[in-house]
């Protein structure tokens, strides 16, 4: 979850146009890792020490009535690894990986697909300009405090959904 679920959970709020979320109910798991015969294949690791959850799984409820389940992992007994992050509504519907949109349209169902072109340089360096130009008061953040905060509020709801084994209502 901390590694890379915390990007897919931030990336799908903000393709939900930062709706607010109203609960929570998460699981967490730890348990291929504790295993000593588990394959890792970024090299050995200490099983007996190793705290990274291997599998998270969520459900979120919003205010608007919309739903999100969520879930990650980075150690799975599974054939291969996927992304996917799917949004679909009374509108239409989007797949990110690969890029899809999906819509009724003239009596049938279009989907159309769209490639882009990703430089992780250039991201950081508008990443890098757009802070230092909002220290310097001439622009806003891209991303606005309240909206990491948020993911970190989601983040501890689905841990804490977990220890005390129930849906948790956020303020």
């Amino acid at each position: 979850m901390i590694d890379y679920g915390c990007h897919l959970l931030d990336l799908s709020l903000w393709l939900l146009n930062d709706i607010a979320p109203v609960e929570v109910i998460g699981k967490t798991y730890n348990r291929l890792s504790q295993n000593p015969s588990q394959i890792n294949d970024w090299g050995p690791f200490d099983y007996e020490q190793f705290e990274v959850d291997d599998h998270v799984t969520s459900y979120i409820t919003f205010e608007d009535g919309s739903s999100m389940q969520f879930e990650c992992s980075w150690s799975a007994n599974i054939k291969e690894d996927t992304r996917m992050l799917s949004i679909s509504g009374a509108n239409g519907g989007i797949n990110l990986y690969p890029f899809e949109i999906y819509q009724p349209r003239f009596g049938t169902f279009f989907v159309e697909q769209a490639t882009a072109e990703h430089d992780e340089q250039i991201a950081a360096q508008r990443q890098t300009r757009n802070f230092i130009r909002s220290c310097l008061g001439q622009e806003t953040l891209v991303v606005q405090p309240e909206q990491a905060q948020m993911i970190n509020k989601l983040i501890d709801a689905i841990y804490r959904s977990d220890a005390e084994g129930k849906s948790i209502r956020l303020n």
